[in-house]
């Protein structure tokens, strides 16, 4: 896992499988950005050292399980939404998340920790 995952100020959030296509990836930070295909929003993942990213190909679908993360500091987030990221005691959908993520992507991190051909 990489090291900004394992620090005290993040919390784990769910693990979920998705339907997603690769749009890009970056071999040097070992990041990919994926349009999830139920939501048709893109975000960025981490992906573990233990994962080929090279055998990744762009513009093609996968199941990817992801490790979702939200930040423990909640600065700079709005009174509303303070709550979403307090609350790691409840069921939140992984659909929150890629929303939540839009809106504050500094506040919440995807992992990739296992790859499937769909």
């Amino acid at each position: 896992m990489s090291a900004s995952l394992t620090e005290s100020d993040w919390n784990f959030r769910i693990l979920d499988k998705r339907l997603v296509v690769v749009k890009t990836k970056n071999e040097s930070t070992h990041k990919v950005a994926v349009l999830d295909m139920l939501t048709n929003l893109m975000f960025t993942a981490q992906v573990r050292q233990t994962i080929s990213i090279e055998q990744l190909t762009e513009n093609q679908q996968y199941l990817f399980n992801l490790n979702v993360y939200s930040s423990k500091n909640i600065e700079g987030v709005e009174r509303d939404f303070v709550s979403f990221f307090e609350a790691i005691d409840i069921d939140q959908s992984m659909e929150d998340f890629i929303k939540a993520y839009w809106v504050y992507p500094t506040k919440i991190r995807f992992e990739l920790v296992e790859v499937e051909e769909p």
